[in-house]
Parts: structure tokens; sequence; C-alpha cells
């Protein structure tokens, strides 16, 4: 059974897909079920599950919490009966919400933890490594096609370390030809949400795949490598153009190479 796991709706800030589209458009990949994973929030959770009588796809909720340590999608048992994340927390206009107390929360209500897109440098705020000292993960999304390869395969690296499975998902929200470019594969059907929560949490019996064009796969251990390598590359170039000062010898507008930040 194919889900893909990680999916937006005009309920997530800044989308405007419908989510009636998306389950065509998914319908028409051959998956099995969506899962809408909303940022923030599970408010409308009601309207995304009534459109069951209108598709033969299974549909799921969660949601994708955005906290100081990245993003973690969080699938409930009864979504309905879990307060909205601001009625936890508060407001995170000023300030984004700990993972240190938010995941213990999840944890607590009955949740299932993915860690998403977890190397994705395109986020403030991604843990990296950071994941590999969270004790509450059910799981990590290894395949996302939003984020560069790079990161899905140090993602991949991460849950083997952590000895934990991994799940795949879209994350489309610009488009509806984002729907469907990842999915999990579950070995036995997952009938309701209960059931897809269960399964999360077990650990056992699915795996990340990637639909349409298969992504390269380089060696185990292979991107951590490459991480390094471009990590060294980087501060012998800049050795190499430091000279005298932050002009070099020549000093003045066009000499020597000045650092990034």
């Amino acid at each position: 059974m194919l889900i893909d796991l990680h999916a937006h709706s005009y309920l997530s800030k800044g989308c405007d897909l419908d989510p009636r589209k998306v389950l065509e458009r998914a319908a028409t990949f051959g998956l099995d079920g969506v899962a809408f994973t909303e940022t923030n929030t599970q408010d409308g959770c009601d309207e995304l599950f009534d459109l069951a009588r209108h598709t033969k796809l299974k549909i799921f909720v969660g949601l994708e919490l955005e906290t100081d340590r990245g993003q973690y999608l969080c699938f409930f048992p009864d979504p309905e009966r879990v307060p909205e994340p601001v009625q936890l927390w508060g407001s995170n206009r000023e300030k984004p919400w700990s993972a240190e107390e938010c995941l213990p929360k999840v944890k607590a209500l009955g949740g299932a933890i993915v860690a998403a897109r977890p190397y994705d440098k395109e986020f403030p705020g991604s843990p990296a490594d950071g994941i590999l000292t969270l004790s509450l993960l059910s799981a990590v999304e290894g395949f996302n096609p939003r984020v560069r390869p790079q990161a899905n395969e140090l993602a991949m690296e991460a849950a083997e370390q952590l000895g934990l499975p991994c799940v795949a998902g879209s994350d489309a929200r610009g488009s509806l030809d984002e729907v469907g470019l990842g999915a999990t594969f579950f070995r036995e059907p997952v009938e309701n949400q209960q059931d897809l929560v269960a399964r999360l949490l077990s650990g056992q019996g699915y795996w990340a795949a990637a639909v349409g064009a298969l992504p390269k796969l380089g060696r185990p251990g292979e991107a951590r490598e490459k991480l390094r390598a471009g990590k060294k590359s980087h501060r012998a170039k800049y050795k190499k153009g430091g000279g005298k000062g932050a002009g070099g010898k020549g000093g003045g507008k066009g000499g020597g190479h000045k650092r990034r930040h």
C-alpha cells in the first residue's frame, strides 16, 4: 500500500492546493492514500476526512510542526481531539516553539513523530545531526523530492544510525505536479487513522519510496563523506586566498577573498 505521508492543501498558510485535486492527482500515480500534514495546524481535519465520500483513496491527517530544531510530522490517533499547537504552547510569531518542550507532549498525546527533511539547509533551524540525539522519533523522512539529493542521503544515513525506518512524502504545496512524487510503502493495508499511527509507532513494515524517476543512490556513508570533503575544500580555498589582512597583500577593494557568513 502506497501513501503520500507529507502533503499540503489550502489549509496550510501559503498553499492554494484544493485537497480534492490533490487526491485526484495521487490517484493517477496509483497511490492508495494521502496524509495531509498542514503546517502547525490540524484545524479543518473534519473537512479532510469528509472527502472520503468522494474518493477511493484513504485519507489521513497529521501536522507539520515547526520548531527551533527542525520540522516534524506528527500523527495522532484522533486528530479532532488534540488541541491546536497554539493552544498548547502559545504564539510562535516572535519565537519558534521549543522542540524540547513540544516533542514529549506530542508523544504523551499518543502521537507518532517523524523528522521531516532534517538536513534541508533551506529551513532555518534544521537539526541536521541533531536528530541523532532525539529519542522520541518513530521514523525519519528519508526521501522528500523538494530537497537536494544529498540532504535525503544524509537523512537515510541518520535513520540507519538511529535504527529507525524511513518514510517518504511529496511535501506538495506549490503545484499539483508535486503530488505523489514521494510515498511510503506499507507491507500491510492501513485501514484508518488509528491503524496508521499504530504502524508508525511500531517502526516495522514500511519503507520510503520514490515515485517516477529513481534518484541516484550512493553507497552507505558516501553522502557524509562528500559533506566533509566539501567543508575541507571550502576551508582550503579560504586559507589560500586570505593573504595579509582582508584584502591580501595588495589590499584595496579588488584584492584577496572575503569570508562569507
